[in-house]
């Protein structure tokens, strides 16, 4: 790895853990709401998604049967599917290297698609869960990356609003979208 990119990824290893504690406080736990950060330094795309479970599956308490373990099951399995959640500019040549879920009732350890799986064995907040998603992504062309669509809407229908703060080289900057204008521009 070039000494350049190297020190990219570090600098996004460090900057999103820091980044991520302070926007999941950075609000209220709303139900119909979710948290998006975007940190593109370099190549490097970081994207984390944080969402209350009662939008990705109905409920916030752990499982109590087949059906609701399913639901669990699915959302997972759909969050880290990296293009089912987002569109990037393929002219940005942008190629998943990790993913990674935290949910409260996840097994732990297990293996999912490309990147790692973490639980990271968090005390349980009661009826107010959240799951967490990170996708990390290299990008051959970054300047290209002017938009980013978020597909979730279309799969999570509770899901009404994703509150978005991203950090790029052209600046810092934020917003709200829905399902009706669910594009973020960089």
């Amino acid at each position: 790895m070039r000494p350049i990119l190297l020190s990219s990824v570090i600098v996004l290893a460090l900057a999103l853990p820091v980044a991520a504690p302070a926007q999941h406080a950075h609000g209220a736990h709303q139900h119909g709401v979710a948290e998006l950060t975007v940190v593109l330094e370099g190549r490097m795309l970081q994207l984390e998604l944080i969402s209350p479970l009662d939008n990705l599956v109905g409920f916030e308490h752990a499982p109590a049967n087949e059906t609701q373990r399913g639901a669990l099951a699915d959302a997972e399995r759909l969050l880290l599917d990296s293009e089912a959640v987002f569109a990037l500019p393929s002219e940005a040549g942008c190629v998943i290297r990790e993913v990674g879920i935290e949910s409260p009732w996840r097994d732990s350890g297990r293996e999912h698609g490309r990147g790692q799986t973490r639980d990271h064995n968090r005390p349980a907040r009661g009826d107010h869960e959240d799951m967490v998603a990170s996708y990390g992504f290299e990008c051959a062309h970054p300047e290209a990356l002017r938009r980013l669509e978020l597909r979730v809407f279309k799969h999570f229908p509770r899901l009404q609003r994703v509150r978005a703060e991203f950090a790029t080289p052209r600046g810092q900057g934020g917003g709200v979208l829905t399902s009706g204008a669910a594009a973020l521009a960089l």
